[in-house]
């Protein structure tokens, strides 16, 4: 049984209410731009429909009045009438439109899907204190903002406020409402409606509602709304008219005791105690004249519970400090080589921020080398006329055949595979990439890994590796990868090709896995325009045909092959210590685009550690495509041995860490890597310091800015040598501290013992922590009792 329940039925009116119910399948009317769903509620006065905006698609409520005997038309004017009034304010719910000539008429408010507070306490029971009073609070702002409107709500209840998406309350239902100045009756529902209320002739009060929030918050935080028993509901079920029942609802109140049910309450103090007393007192005068005053005392009862812990504070707090300072006076040494610790911690990450803006300066510059690198071959006629001459040669009915998120057409990849035209790209090609290899001598630590070219779709028509690989993907559609649409993610693997576009300018792509060679790679893209005679054929312009793409594998980037080469040489220095403390620092590439991947490491010198192999022995996890789950084993080593020990680690620093990395350093890293079985030289503390990479490229307005790679460096060096002096220090100090630690918590323990007495000494104190027992015993009413709902 609910605590908001209709009158008992006699026959005639259940067989009335059943043929209503069968006809509810159907609304009342169609409402123009709306698309009728289902039957919310019903009442008296008519029904509340769940429907759709057609142009919006917002969920709306859609209360109809319908054409019954005995109703008031006036009560959609003043309802609507009042709910505009008021609409300015959150807590009263939004009248959106009104059809005051439809048949029957209507009116759309918003829908809150949350249902209402009575719905709230029926499937969870009582509210605790804290929330009853959040509640209670948001719902007094409304009704003071509806008072300060001068409307009066006469019917306030659970049932009449609804909760929202961020469970706040919000009144609704003001059919029963009244301006201040109105003298018409008004009359709410049982056990929510003031005694004096109860009259035919009664003239509106706002203390009426005051009564009513009362009720509520006691319905919160007991259960069931006050005076409530099950002989009061047998007392008015006998009752004979509504007049008489009115009568016997007056006199019940009157002479019941006052409800005590909510001083057994946990977490309700005395003061909410009294403001609920104050607002259910039976006589107008001994309540809160309005709901201003009900807001006053909330205010009054917060500013009380924090005066008595600041009274405590400010008599026992000078006393404490005066001992603690005493006990701690001679430990000053102590404090001065914490501060010194932390001066010298503070000065390593400081360097370490130097060392990581250093790095990635010159990571930046080695990209910016190879943006001028790619746009410069990009721009060699032979490379062009080859490109131009493939392309022509291939026609845009077989680059269109191979556009595809499907397998290519075999057929149409082996007609693009023996071009002649495309072969001699390919020698072209070959040709640039050993030209670039070899541009540098033996000095040069960069090793290119591939150079290629695509069409106008993403296909790959020519390509040239450092490594020939037995199965070069000539043919296959790449369009997908971020170097060809220039996104800051792969897209989806089954988006269709001709949807994609591709990048106007030279691009740094997301690390991604060479489908050829099975390593983690990034890759540098630029356009490769053309002359094409325009439509005048007099006048030629540039025309972008397709992508030049240079690829490198992650850890062949000149700064992290030299930062690898340097690690691995100090580990064979001492390769039987397992301490981190053999590595004097180093610098570790992260990858910083957002979502899964952001934080993963892509290039750390253990990769390279793990055998004399290149770092394809080790496979990083594969960046996940746009509306594809990650893949489930993040890291698989070549040996087969490991490969399942290894397939459960993810070598990502975890989104906490980063954050602070990314803002202030930490000198409390912990390496991902140490959770590797073969890491151990990785374990422990590290102080490390991240840079974002980022490279100067010229605007359209030929100005230079910096535009962020997603690529993050960060440089770690070991905490050992700081930490390990500092603990021993530590030690010696323990005792000391022991000591200190066991008189101040005699002190504080003696403190309480005498706060605690304290407290207790006083008359008022005594009187405010008296036992809390209710007069009447408040129960639970089962399904049983009779319904009570007065309209």
């Amino acid at each position: 049984m609910t605590i908001n329940q209709t009158l008992n039925q006699s026959l005639g009116e259940q067989m009335r209410a059943e043929e209503l119910s069968l006809r509810s399948t159907v609304p009342p009317s169609q409402v123009p731009g709306y698309r009728m769903e289902r039957l919310l509620g019903q009442g008296a006065y008519g029904q509340v429909w769940i429907a759709t905006n057609l142009n919006t698609g917002r969920t709306v409520a859609i209360k109809f009045y319908l054409h019954r005997a005995g109703v008031n038309w006036s009560l959609l004017t003043r309802e609507v009438r009042n709910l505009v009034s008021m609409s300015g304010n959150r807590a009263i719910v939004q009248v959106l439109e009104v059809g005051w000539d439809s048949d029957p008429p209507y009116y759309v408010m918003e829908y809150l899907e949350n249902g209402s507070l009575d719905d709230l306490i029926r499937n969870r029971g009582a509210v605790g204190a804290q929330r009853a009073v959040e509640l209670f609070t948001g719902i007094a702002m409304g009704l003071n903002h509806s008072h300060g409107k001068g409307v009066l709500h006469c019917d306030l209840k659970p049932a009449n406020v609804l909760l929202d998406q961020d469970m706040q309350p919000r009144i609704a239902d003001f059919g029963q409402s009244r301006l201040s100045n109105e003298q018409t009756p008004s009359l709410g529902t049982l056990f929510f409606m003031a005694p004096e209320q109860a009259d035919l002739n009664a003239v509106p009060d706002a203390r009426w509602d005051v009564y009513a929030l009362g009720a509520i918050l006691y319905c919160m935080v007991v259960g069931t709304p006050p005076y409530r028993t099950p002989e009061t509901v047998s007392t008015l079920d006998t009752a004979t008219s509504l007049s008489e029942r009115l009568k016997r609802y007056r006199d019940t109140i009157l002479k019941s005791p006052y409800p005590r049910g909510h001083y057994r309450v946990s977490g309700v103090d005395r003061w909410l105690c009294s403001i609920i007393d104050r607002c259910i007192a039976k006589k107008p005068d001994d309540r809160f004249d309005n709901v201003q005053q009900v807001l006053a005392a909330l205010e009054r009862r917060n500013i009380s519970r924090l005066r008595v812990p600041l009274m405590i504070l400010g008599i026992l707090g000078p006393l404490l400090l005066a001992t603690i300072m005493g006990l701690s006076f001679w430990r000053a040494v102590s404090v001065a080589e914490s501060d010194l610790s932390n001066e010298l911690r503070e000065g390593a990450l400081q360097s370490n921020f130097f060392a990581a803006q250093s790095a990635a300066g010159t990571l930046e510059s080695e990209i910016a080398a190879l943006f001028r690198l790619v746009e410069e071959e990009a721009r060699r006629s032979p490379l062009e006329d080859r490109f131009i001459e493939s392309v022509d040669a291939a026609g845009t009915d077989l680059l269109q055949s191979l556009a595809t998120e499907q397998s290519p057409p075999t057929d149409s990849r082996a007609t693009l595979i023996d071009l002649p035209a495309r072969s001699e790209l390919e020698s072209v090609l070959d040709h640039r990439l050993e030209w670039i290899r070899s541009r540098g001598g033996a000095a040069k630590s960069t090793k290119f890994d591939s150079l290629f070219v695509t069409d106008r779709y993403g296909t790959m028509i020519a390509a040239a590796f450092a490594n020939e690989p037995s199965n070069a993907p000539i043919g296959e559609n790449f369009a997908y990868r971020s170097y060809f649409s220039g996104q800051s993610r792969d897209i989806s693997h089954t988006t269709p090709r001709r949807n994609i576009q591709r990048t106007t300018s030279t691009h740094l792509s997301v690390p991604f896995k060479s489908t050829t060679t099975n390593r983690w790679k990034i890759a540098v893209s630029t356009p490769i325009s053309a002359k094409r005679k325009s439509n005048d054929e007099k006048t030629s312009e540039r025309l972008t045909e397709g992508l030049l793409v240079l690829t490198i594998n992650i850890g062949d980037l000149e700064l992290l092959a030299s930062e690898r080469q340097k690690t691995r040489t100090d580990s064979e220095d001492e390769p039987n210590v397992e301490s981190n403390r053999q590595f004097p620092g180093f610098a570790v590439l992260v990858d910083g685009h957002e979502g899964e991947r952001e934080g993963t490491i892509l290039q750390h010198p253990f990769f390279a550690s793990r055998s004399d192999a290149p770092t394809s022995t080790i496979r990083l996890p594969e960046p996940p495509l746009a509306g594809q789950p990650p893949p489930a084993g993040d890291l698989a080593e070549s040996s087969p041995e490991n490969q399942e020990q290894d397939a459960e680690l993810k070598f990502q620093i975890d989104e906490a860490m980063l954050k602070k990395l990314k803002e202030t350093g930490t000198y409390r890293y912990i390496d991902p890597i140490s959770k590797h079985p073969s890491g151990k030289a990785y374990r422990g503390e590290w102080i490390a310091a991240m840079e974002k990479v980022e490279i100067a490229r010229k605007g359209l307005d030929e100005f230079e800015r910096k535009q962020s790679t997603s690529l993050m460096l960060l440089v770690q060096v070991p905490a050992d040598s700081i930490t390990v002096p500092i603990g021993m220090m530590g030690q010696k100090l323990a005792k000391l501290f022991l000591y200190a630690l066991i008189a101040l918590l005699l002190a504080i323990a003696l403190l309480w013992w005498i706060v605690s007495r304290f407290l207790r000494s006083p008359d008022q104190l005594s009187q405010a922590a008296r036992p809390r027992i209710p007069s009447v015993d408040p129960r639970i009413p089962s399904d049983a009792d009779a319904t009570l709902g007065v309209e």
